[in-house]
C-alpha cells in the first residue's frame, strides 16, 4: 500500500470516529466548609453523540466511591452518604428506594463506569438539593467528606542512645536502617498516594515507646507502621515478618516481643518503667483498641505478600505479639520486622541502599492495596 493512500485511509478513519467520540468539560465548582472555594473541570465524552461523564472522574471530585456487583451487571455509586444502583447498559437506577430513569443508557469500558451527563446535570441537583445545583454553565456542589487514609504515622524504631540490634560484621546499626527506609517510604507516599506522613522521629534522637503511639493518635493517624530490623543469637535466623497486636501465640513471636519491648527497662527506667505499660489506663486502651484488630491484620497480610514478592526474603509471615510500641495506637497498626543484621548475609543487604528502596517500594504496594480497599469500605 503506497504512503499516499495510507494517509488517505487515515483521514477516512477519522471522519468516522471523531464525530462519535470527543473531549469536552463541564466546569464544577467545589465550596469547601471555611467557605473558599475551588474550581475543576469534569471531563466530558462523546459517545455516539451522547455526552457521558467517567465515574472515576466524579468519584474524584465529589469524593464518591464506585462499587461493581459484576454478575448482576449492577453499578454501585456511594455519594454524600447516600447509594445509587445502576444497571449496566440501561438507563434505570435506584435512589433511596424510588425507580428513576436516564435517557441514555450506562455504559462499561474496560474497567471504567460512564453515565450520561445529564446525570450530573439535572438528576443530581434534583437528588441532592441543598447540596448540589446548575448555575448557569458551572455546577456548584459541597465538598464531600473524605474517610479514607490521609494521615500516616512511620516509626522508625529506636534510636539515639538506643541503637537497636547491631551487625556482628559490618556493625550495622538497626536504628540506622529503619530511619533510611523510613524517610525513603515518605517520599514515596507523599508523591504517589498524595497523602499526609508524619515521623515518630525525624532524625537520631531517642523517643520512648508511649510516646510514638500518642503521637500518632494526636495526629488523629489513619495508620501506624513501626519499623525494626530483627535480630537472634544464631546467625542463621532470616527472613521478613510483619506483626499486629495481641497476645504472641509462637515461642518465635514471644522472643521478638521481649525484644522489641526491653528498650523500656534498658532505656526508659527500669522495671518502673516497664509496670507503666501494664497499669489499668493501657488494659482498658487495648479493649478501645480490639476495633482495629480487623484492619491491622489485612495491612499486615498486605505488605508481608508484597515484602515477599518484592525481597525474595524468606517468608517467616504475619504474626502476633504484645509489642509496647503498638498498644493505645487507636488505627490499623503493624510492626515490620525487615531482615536479620545478626544474619551477615542479611545485614549486607540491609545496608545496601538499593535493597532499602526495594523495602521501601514494596512496603508502600502494600499500604497501596490496603488503601483501596480500606478507602472503599470506609466512604460507602
Amino acid at each position: 500500500m503506497s504512503l499516499s493512500l495510507q494517509r488517505k485511509l487515515i483521514i477516512v478513519l477519522l471522519s468516522i470516529v471523531l464525530p462519535l467520540i470527543s473531549l469536552n468539560a463541564l466546569s464544577v465548582v467545589v465550596k469547601k466548609p471555611n467557605k473558599t472555594s475551588s474550581t475543576v473541570n469534569l471531563a466530558t465524552r462523546k459517545i455516539n453523540q451522547i455526552e457521558y461523564v467517567n465515574l472515576d472522574d466524579v468519584n474524584s471530585i465529589f469524593k464518591s466511591v464506585t462499587k461493581e456487583e459484576r454478575n448482576d451487571k449492577r453499578v454501585l455509586l456511594y455519594m454524600y452518604g447516600e447509594q445509587f444502583i445502576f444497571l449496566l447498559d440501561s438507563g434505570f437506577y435506584t435512589f433511596k428506594a424510588d425507580d428513576f430513569r436516564l435517557p441514555y443508557p450506562v455504559i462499561r469500558e474496560n474497567t471504567s463506569y460512564f453515565v450520561p451527563l445529564v446525570f450530573v446535570e439535572d438528576m443530581l441537583p434534583s437528588h441532592f438539593s441543598g447540596d448540589v445545583a446548575m448555575r448557569g454553565k458551572d455546577l456548584v456542589i459541597k465538598e464531600g467528606e473524605d474517610h479514607g487514609i490521609r494521615t500516616i504515622v512511620i516509626d522508625p524504631g529506636h534510636g539515639g542512645k538506643d541503637p537497636g540490634a547491631v551487625g556482628r560484621k559490618l556493625c550495622v546499626r538497626e536504628k540506622d536502617v529503619n530511619m533510611n527506609v523510613a524517610l525513603k517510604l515518605k517520599k514515596m507516599l507523599e508523591k504517589e498516594l498524595g497523602v499526609t506522613v508524619l515521623l515518630t522521629r525525624p532524625d537520631d534522637r531517642f523517643v520512648s515507646l508511649q510516646e510514638r503511639t500518642k503521637y500518632a493518635n494526636d495526629a488523629r493517624a489513619d495508620l501506624f507502621i513501626s519499623l525494626h530490623s530483627n535480630s537472634s543469637k544464631a546467625s542463621e535466623g532470616k527472613g521478613i515478618e510483619v506483626y499486629y497486636l495481641s497476645t504472641a501465640r509462637t515461642t518465635e513471636a514471644r522472643a521478638v516481643e521481649a525484644l522489641e519491648n526491653s528498650v523500656v527497662e534498658e532505656f526508659e527506667g527500669g522495671k518502673k518503667a516497664t509496670a507503666k505499660y501494664d497499669d489499668l489506663s493501657i488494659i482498658l486502651s487495648d479493649i478501645l483498641q480490639a476495633e482495629h484488630l480487623e484492619g491491622s491484620n489485612t495491612l499486615a497480610t498486605q505488605i508481608q505478600q508484597n515484602l515477599i514478592a518484592g525481597t525474595k526474603a524468606h517468608d517467616r509471615g504475619v504474626k502476633q505479639a504484645n509489642f509496647y510500641v503498638l498498644r493505645g495506637a487507636f488505627m490499623p497498626s503493624v510492626l515490620i520486622e525487615m531482615g536479620f543484621v545478626s544474619n551477615p548475609m542479611e545485614e549486607q543487604l540491609l545496608a545496601c541502599d538499593e535493597y532499602q528502596d526495594r523495602m521501601a517500594r514494596t512496603i508502600l504496594e502494600g499500604i497501596k492495596r490496603f488503601k483501596y480497599r480500606y478507602d472503599k469500605i470506609r466512604n460507602a
